[in-house]
Parts: structure tokens; C-alpha cells; sequence
């Protein structure tokens, strides 16, 4: 027999968070990467979890003969709400093992919880907001996602159509590897030169000291430069802290790079070390021993992911985009990276889409957001 119970303590709230590991939905995924546990506590506390300014969620955890089987959020975001409509709700950090019966009942609890709140129709999975997990893996399951990017269990497309889900929309994830730039170099250099001769916006890396004051800059260009895209919901002040606390760990100041015209900061791309192969050695916490062996492994990373962009659309057409990937191709190659990781890129930015055709193949992954009515609960 399946019971699902809402988390009510802190003990429940544990299980909740240790359920990947203790169901052992991942022990023999080579793909998996295990969260920091410190973060998702972090993110669940409705004291400090930036999300509790802006929605309201509740939490639920599926037993089978008093055992931990599986687990689901369900939540309803405010700023969703004002910007695109109050029909729709979420859920969210499904886990679950192989069971529809166990998937069935987490559904129905997320979906009874959002019914309740008038909501028609559930979206997901959004772990909590579209800027942070979001999708089910449908192509590219095998392959280890990249820095901030999560892996789910194969299997949960297949719950989520059993269970009356289809699809809403897709996001893909490219790999540009680095033989593109170098067949390339000479020229991708001589159009930069040319480019940059032929502004005068001027372009400058981050020194760290600036690091929160950029992040203010980044807040105020991301949310207007996005403004149109799928899903968009601007960035909160607690929600960029969050980032920018993360961030300051991993950025390598050359690959942070901003466009200045001015006194005005205009533009800024943000590029990371793929880092996921090294956290799968902390499994979850930072033990000092396993913090030593992760530091040695990020001195090998070769892959990067270029994590956040934007440029005000006043400036758009004049380049600034362009001059960002050459002055980071630039970086990359001196660095020694071999991948650079283009993700996600919602199906519906064709433009971006056609950008990237030249320098890659197909999508090695592809995330996928589901919807179902509530009433097909």
C-alpha cells in the first residue's frame, strides 16, 4: 500500500532531501550528479529560500510499508501569476522509484494540493522557478548533465506519460567542441579585431572585489534583456544573491566578461567551469577530504558552460553579442577548455537555434516540460 504524507518536521523534511540516496534510485546512474545538500536545505527553508517571497509550496513524500519511495513539491509562483495567468500551477524535485502507482500517487497529492488553490492545469517539473531544474530528460539521458543543469532517472518521461502528462516544451543542450574554433582561429580573431575597432562600447572582465555590484548590473540587464523569452519571470534580489553566492566559487574572472558604454554597463556574458564531474566526488557534502579531492579535479576541467547573458535591447544590432562568444572563444583557447556547453535554448529561439547550426550537431541532451489538466488527477 502507497500513503502520501505532506513533510510536517524536520525529521520528514531529511527524508525528503536524503530520498535519492536512500531509495537508491541512482546507485549503479554513472550520469547523476548528487545535489549539495546544504543548498537544498537552503532552498527549502521558507525562511531563507528566496522562492517563499514569491510563491507558496508544499511538500510531499510517498511511503510504501513505511519506507520512502518517493517525492514531489507542488507550488504556485505570485510573479507567474501577474505576468502570464492564475490557472497554472507546478510541480517539482519529483523523484520516485520505478513504480506507477508510487508516480500516480505523488501526482495526485501535488495535483489535489493545486486544485485547491484554483488552479486547472500542473506544470512540470519547475524545482521551483524556470531558471532553476526544470524538465525531464527525453533525449540524452546517458550523457552527465553540465554545471546547473540536473539528471533525472531515465524513466520519469515514461511515468509522466502514464500518468496523463504531455508535452509542453522542450529545451536542448549543445556541445561546441573546440576543433570548431581551431580551424577557425585566424579568422574568428580578425572579426573580433574588426569588431571591436569598429565600437565604442568597451568591453572589461571581472575584477572580484566588484562582484556584488555586478551582480546588481546582471539583475537589471538580465530581466529586461529577457523580457519576451518563454516562461521569462524576472530575477528577484534574494534569488540573484543565491546565484552570485554559487557563482563566486566557480567564475574564472577572464571568462566573466562585461560591455560598457559609458558610466552604463550594457551587456555581460558569465561563463563557468563544468564542475559536475568533480561534485559527484563530494556526493552531496562538503567533507573536508572529499573538498581536497574536488579540488584537484576542478584544475582539470576542460568544459565550460556559458551560464548566464544579456545585452539591453537598446544595444542590440550593434554586436556586443558577438564580440562576448569571440572574447570567450578567445579565453577558452588559451585556457586550454575543449567544450563549450550551450544550454538550454527553449525550442521556440529559432534564432539562437540557427546560430548554433554552423558550430554543432544535434542536441546531446534535451529536457522536456510536461503539463496535464487537474482534473485528469
Amino acid at each position: 500500500m502507497i500513503e502520501v504524507k505532506r513533510v510536517a518536521d524536520s525529521g520528514m523534511m531529511k527524508e525528503f532531501i536524503m530520498l535519492p540516496w536512500k531509495a537508491k534510485i541512482y546507485e549503479h546512474d554513472p550520469a547523476w550528479v548528487p545535489p549539495l545538500i546544504s543548498v537544498q536545505k537552503e532552498m527549502f527553508d521558507r525562511r531563507k529560500g528566496y522562492f517563499f517571497e514569491i510563491g507558496e509550496a508544499e511538500f510531499f513524500l510517498a511511503y510504501r510499508e513505511g519506507v520512502p519511495v518517493g517525492r514531489i513539491t507542488a507550488h504556485v509562483n505570485r510573479l507567474y501569476e501577474e505576468k502570464y495567468d492564475r490557472e497554472t500551477g507546478f510541480f517539482g524535485f519529483f523523484e520516485s522509484i520505478n513504480d506507477d502507482g508510487v508516480a500516480q500517487s505523488l501526482f495526485h497529492a501535488a495535483s489535489s494540493w493545486l486544485e485547491q488553490r484554483g488552479k486547472k492545469i500542473m506544470n512540470g517539473p519547475q524545482s521551483f522557478s524556470i531558471y532553476d531544474s526544470v524538465g525531464f530528460e527525453v533525449e540524452g539521458a546517458d550523457k552527465m548533465p553540465t554545471v546547473g543543469l540536473y539528471h533525472f532517472a531515465p524513466y520519469y518521461k515514461d511515468l509522466a506519460e502514464t500518468c496523463g502528462f504531455i508535452k509542453c516544451i522542450d529545451w536542448h543542450c549543445f556541445l561546441v567542441e573546440r576543433i570548431h574554433y581551431d580551424r577557425h582561429a585566424p579568422y574568428l580573431n580578425e572579426v573580433k579585431n574588426s569588431l571591436l575597432n569598429s565600437t565604442d562600447v568597451q568591453f572589461k572582465t571581472l575584477e572580484m572585489k566588484d562582484i556584488m555590484k555586478r551582480a546588481r548590473e546582471v539583475q537589471h540587464i538580465f530581466n529586461t534583456a529577457w523580457e519576451g523569452n518563454w516562461g521569462h519571470l524576472p530575477l528577484t534580489d534574494k534569488q540573484m544573491e543565491m546565484i552570485f553566492r554559487q557563482l563566486r566559487a566557480l567564475v574564472i574572472p577572464d571568462f566573466a566578461i562585461f560591455a560598457e558604454k559609458g558610466e552604463k554597463t550594457v551587456g555581460f556574458i558569465i561563463s563557468v567551469p563544468d564542475v559536475n564531474p568533480c561534485l559527484r566526488i563530494l556526493n552531496g557534502r562538503r567533507y573536508p577530504w572529499r573538498m581536497l579531492r574536488f579540488l584537484r579535479a576542478m584544475k582539470n576541467t576542460k568544459r565550460v558552460r556559458s551560464i548566464i547573458m544579456g545585452v539591453l535591447p537598446e544595444y542590440r544590432g550593434q554586436h556586443i553579442d558577438d564580440i562576448f562568444y569571440l572574447k570567450s572563444i578567445e579565453v577558452g583557447l588559451r585556457l586550454d577548455i575543449w567544450e563549450s556547453d550551450c544550454s538550454m535554448i527553449a525550442e521556440t529561439n529559432l534564432r539562437m537555434l540557427r546560430a548554433l547550426k554552423p558550430l554543432t550537431s544535434d542536441p546531446y541532451k534535451t529536457y522536456r516540460i510536461f503539463q496535464r489538466p487537474i482534473d485528469a488527477a
